[in-house]
């Protein structure tokens, strides 16, 4: 008898282990893509937050600065600033499974040091960076730099 209530109670634990382990493999890649989801998120929040203290800088006139933490999310290639027309852009790559993300937003005001501001980053973290304005060539300019 008591052999037979061992084998009962082997039988329903392997077969709750076997419900059980699936659905743990589940919520695991469910997660992973959950947080890539968030890293891309976080990606445009650094962008547009970014491109509005620099647009807000350059408004209030020559030798204004601000400085901000903002994140840069795993993955990061770079976050950089380009001239675009008449104004400037901000971009970060960030490296997803689903692909390369470039997320980037424009400035009103032409960026007086084009360039990469924030380096490769596998683990992501918080960066602040310095935004001023600056007068060059009768015209207001933004000049956006990492703080070390």
């Amino acid at each position: 008898m008591k052999g037979q209530v061992s084998t009962e109670l082997l039988v329903i634990v392997a077969l709750v282990l076997l419900i059980f382990i699936p659905l743990l493999v589940l919520v695991y890649l469910k997660t992973a893509e959950a947080n890539q989801q968030i890293a891309s998120y976080q990606a445009e929040l650094t962008v547009t937050r970014l491109a509005s203290l620099a647009n807000s800088v350059g408004s209030l006139g020559t030798n204004t600065s601000v400085v901000t933490d903002v994140y840069i999310p795993a993955n990061t290639e770079y976050l950089a600033t380009n001239q675009s027309g008449r104004g400037g852009e901000i971009v970060l790559k960030i490296n997803t499974p689903q692909g390369t993300q470039e997320p980037s937003d424009i400035l009103k005001y032409p960026v007086s040091n084009p360039g990469i501001v924030v380096e490769a980053t596998g683990t992501g973290g918080w960066v602040k960076i310095r935004i001023t304005s600056v007068y060059e060539g009768n015209e207001a300019h933004v000049k956006i730099e990492k703080v070390a």
